[in-house]
């Protein structure tokens, strides 16, 4: 019955994703949380109908941002919201060992995994890009980044030099933190609004796969590894050498921008703890919901803790050290 509906939930999905992030795209700021939805419709589709659904509704989105008359916006789109959505609920339904009847999906250590990649794939392609621009990589971001930090204090501007200094301090503090932290928080979304439509696919009917325990969810070795690694060149170029310039630079942002999306994975395995070490309190939900507004409001720093948490979690084991029950049938 899902295959015959599968052409019109597509389409249905592709025109609410489109809309959502074209319209979001006229207002600043509650258009910011309809962008951000905007992958939602796609992984509802993959999620409950399967891949050929969610492909299908991220080609019908993507053409009715191409119909709002923009291109770049249509790229962009199609590379930051609906590919990674696309290959993510794949991922999610298509099965990868069992049998037909109980068919083996990926765990959640797999698609966090997945999401990684595709943040740090997601990196490189923006650095290559704005590099080719006239500004380059740096210039780009530096004037974009001094232009909203002069909107933000223009009220101070006229009543002496402070706000200059206030301009050069915020621009040399965050510049080469952009970058990561957009597409930090873009794969956070994606996480969001994966488990988001895998709650709303199953409270409305039975879903492809049930909901995998996210108290388990572990990250293998390499991204913390690799974290370390890269933030350990990203130190010696910036302390060492001193030079952010050229190819310094470039370095420089790529490499903290890789950085920062990985601790995209450690924001998820500290939270992961979280629902580990509150599993069968009567409090969980509230605890749950201020660790969360905790991780909304007080960005980044808020995410920042828990990710701490997450990295150190390889090592310290917190879930073992506090004796967390290991009984799966117990619900988060």
């Amino acid at each position: 019955m899902k295959t015959l509906y599968t052409p019109l939930v597509a389409l249905v999905a592709g025109v609410i994703s489109a809309v959502f992030f074209v319209v979001g795209l006229s207002h600043s700021l509650w258009g910011v949380f309809l962008v951000l939805c905007s992958p939602l419709p796609i992984y509802i589709a993959g999620l409950g109908w399967g891949s050929l659904s969610a492909g299908l509704a991220g080609v019908f989105a993507v053409m009715g941002v191409m119909a709002y008359g923009d291109p770049l916006l249509a790229s962009i789109f199609s590379v930051v919201f609906m590919m990674p959505a696309f290959l993510l609920s794949h991922l999610a339904v298509q099965p990868i060992g069992g049998t037909e009847a109980e068919p083996v999906r990926m765990r959640v250590s797999g698609l966090v995994q997945a999401l990684l990649i595709i943040g740090l794939v997601l990196v490189a392609i923006t650095s290559l890009a704005l590099a080719s621009t006239q500004a380059g990589l740096v210039g780009t971001i530096r004037s974009n980044l001094s232009l909203l930090a002069e909107t933000f204090f223009g009220a101070r501007s006229s009543h002496g030099p402070d706000a200059v200094t206030d301009v050069t301090d915020l621009v040399n503090f965050w510049d080469s933190l952009v970058l990561g932290l957009i597409l930090a928080v873009v794969m956070a979304v994606h996480a969001t609004m994966g488990a988001l439509a895998q709650g709303l696919v199953r409270s409305g009917g039975s879903p492809i796969r049930n909901a995998p325990p996210f108290w388990q969810f572990r990250l293998p070795a390499w991204p913390g590894i690799l974290a370390v690694v890269l933030a350990a060149v990203v130190m010696g170029l910036d302390t060492v050498s001193g030079d952010r310039t050229g190819t310094n630079a470039f370095v420089i942002y790529l490499f903290t921008g890789f950085v920062l999306v990985l601790c995209v994975g450690f924001l998820l395995q500290g939270l992961a703890v979280l629902h580990a070490l509150t599993r069968g309190m009567s409090a969980q939900p509230f605890i749950l919901a201020g660790a969360y507004m905790v991780v909304l409001v007080f960005q980044p720093f808020g995410a920042m803790a828990f990710a701490a948490v997450g990295f150190a979690e390889r090592w310290a084991n917190f879930r073992e050290r506090f004796g967390v029950d290991a009984d799966t049938a117990m619900e988060d």
